[in-house]
């Protein structure tokens, strides 16, 4: 059983697709609905046996994150594979309804506590994994403690950087206290995935798109 966040489009959506050809039970953790209906009958039509379910999740808020982990663990006692992918990247800024900074809350903060909610299930079930999506845009990053939601002065890379360099971190952190515990196989592993022309590039200058 697999949980892929923004599992619609990109490369949550790929991620899903491989993990029903292997022949996992895919849950679409989405925000719109209608996008991952499209994505379910979009991965039924290449994977015909593809066995696929769908929970909303709004990772920019801390209230649809508490009701995804409710509506998953009424349905399930178990999850092998929590793949964090949904993000956003260099967004007008806003801010979440819990006061983060969007990509900020949306990126780390929302799926910080989704694996939280989710840890004990998967501490119970043999050999499962919690897989961050961070990139090597963290190699710019850093944590300001002193203005975390740049309400001083917003930069769109800088604060997606440090969106990364967090959910690294806790890839990093968990893992290590993971080790701590004794009587789970579980382990936490994150991943850079590389330069892909997905819907995550919507902010980016057009030419910048195009180069890349």
């Amino acid at each position: 059983i697999a949980i892929v966040t923004g599992s619609n489009t990109g490369l949550g959506f790929e991620t899903a697709k491989a993990l029903a050809e292997k022949e996992a039970k895919v849950i679409l953790a989405c925000r719109n609905l209608q996008k991952a209906e499209v994505a379910k009958n979009d991965i039924i039509q290449a994977v015909p046996n593809a066995d696929i379910d769908i929970i909303q999740i709004d990772l920019s808020k801390l209230s649809s994150v508490r009701q995804f982990a409710k509506d998953f663990l009424a349905q399930y006692n178990q999850l092998d594979l929590l793949i964090n992918n949904a993000g956003v990247m260099m967004p007008p800024y806003s801010k979440t309804e819990d006061g983060f900074e969007l990509q900020m809350g949306a990126n780390h903060f929302g799926h910080f506590l989704l694996t939280g909610l989710l840890l004990d299930t998967m501490l119970a079930t043999p050999n499962s994994r919690i897989v961050a999506l961070s990139s090597i845009a963290h190699k710019r990053g850093e944590i300001q403690f002193e203005d975390l939601h740049w309400e001083k002065k917003y930069k769109k890379m800088p604060a997606y950087a440090q969106s990364k360099l967090a959910n690294l971190m806790f890839a990093l952190e968990l893992n290590r206290r993971l080790k701590t515990k004794e009587g789970h196989s579980c382990i936490a592993v994150a991943a850079h995935p590389g330069v892909s022309n997905t819907e995550l590039a919507r902010h980016f200058p057009k030419l910048l798109v195009w180069v890349l």
